[in-house]
């Protein structure tokens, strides 16, 4: 094959671009491998989002660990009160939801449930419950059944009041993808025993 004078000068200009273009995509390359501009954005970008789960994930244990101290306060206040008294009625008891309600002060107190017991302990060591009252209007144990009481806190001839008290908690789901909709409600519970403080018993007149 015979190439002509023109045809070689075309091959050595095509070989000649090619071989500069070539350099230069090597040289780009080079320069962008050694291009630290940005760096900063890119880190900032990957980084920010697990930062910002971990500040709500903090957040949100800080406000769950307040509503849990707050429901043991608001509990054993209400054992405490009544069993500073040797008579209550319906009327005094319903006024414990107030109380719990300031308890929780700034955090809402949805879904309050009460219980409060009134438990005798014989000579056996028998824990019967003689009254019981609920903010729901119905007594949740009937008198004379069995009451579950703590073996350190079975003493003879005494008497106690058992309070239980449950809340609502309603998280902020900041990841609603990765977790499911039972976990964005969770009922936070506590049960409180104060002894008896004035008298042998504590009547309630219309429980």
């Amino acid at each position: 094959m015979i190439v002509s004078g023109r045809g070689k000068s075309a091959l050595r200009r095509s070989v000649t671009s090619l071989r500069q273009g070539g350099l230069g995509l090597i040289g780009s390359l080079k320069r962008l491998t050694g291009d630290r501009q940005g760096v900063g954005g890119v880190e900032f970008a990957i980084i920010a989002p697990m930062l910002i789960v971990l500040y709500l994930m903090a957040f949100e244990l800080t406000m769950g660990l307040s509503v849990a101290k707050k429901t043991s306060m608001a509990s054993s206040t209400i054992a405490d009160l009544v069993s500073r008294e040797d008579r209550v009625d319906k009327a005094f008891l319903a006024g414990m939801a107030d109380v719990s309600g300031a308890i929780y002060v700034p955090y809402p107190s949805k879904d309050l449930l009460i219980n409060v017991s009134a438990i005798h302990i014989d000579s056996s060591n028998e824990a019967k419950v003689l009254w019981s009252w609920s903010t729901t209007g119905v007594a949740p144990y009937a008198a004379g059944a069995d009451a579950p009481v703590p073996a350190d806190m079975r003493v003879a001839n005494t008497y106690l009041v058992r309070s239980e008290l449950s809340v609502s908690h309603e998280l902020m789901m900041y990841l609603p993808g990765l977790s499911g909709a039972e976990a964005k409600n969770l009922t936070i519970a506590r049960e409180y025993y104060f002894r008896q403080r004035l008298d042998t018993e504590i009547e309630c007149r219309d429980c």
